[in-house]
């Protein structure tokens, strides 16, 4: 049964990688905790094997593209913000955005 549940696992994250689908705009609306970004699929793929999640969390992603190429990104959904935390911990992407060093991704300037 584990073997079936790591399969069904990888088929929907293929699926959801498959998708055009941006980053989320709106963390705290979307109830994104954490999504990281890969440049190829089998990053990604690989990437979600080791992910653990609770019952009330759903990995989610898809592809898009930026000024360097296109990416995909998986991130973690929360049924209830409120419920998980401070929504302040959110992860919005990888720590550091070498265009916005100071933003982290948020297109701040300091």
């Amino acid at each position: 049964m584990h073997r079936y549940h790591n399969e069904a696992r990888e088929m929907t994250v293929k699926a959801a990688l498959d998708r055009p689908v941006p980053l989320p705009a709106d963390p705290q609306q979307e109830r994104v905790v954490l999504w990281k970004t890969f440049r190829s699929r089998g990053e990604a793929l690989d990437f979600a094997r080791n992910v653990l999640l609770e019952a009330d969390q759903t990995l989610i992603g898809g592809h898009d593209h930026d000024s360097v190429g296109p990416f995909y990104w998986l991130g973690v959904q929360v049924a209830d913000l409120a419920a998980w935390g401070n929504s302040q911990a959110i992860q919005l992407r990888d720590p550091f955005d070498a265009d916005d060093p100071q933003g982290q991704g948020r297109g701040i300037s300091i």
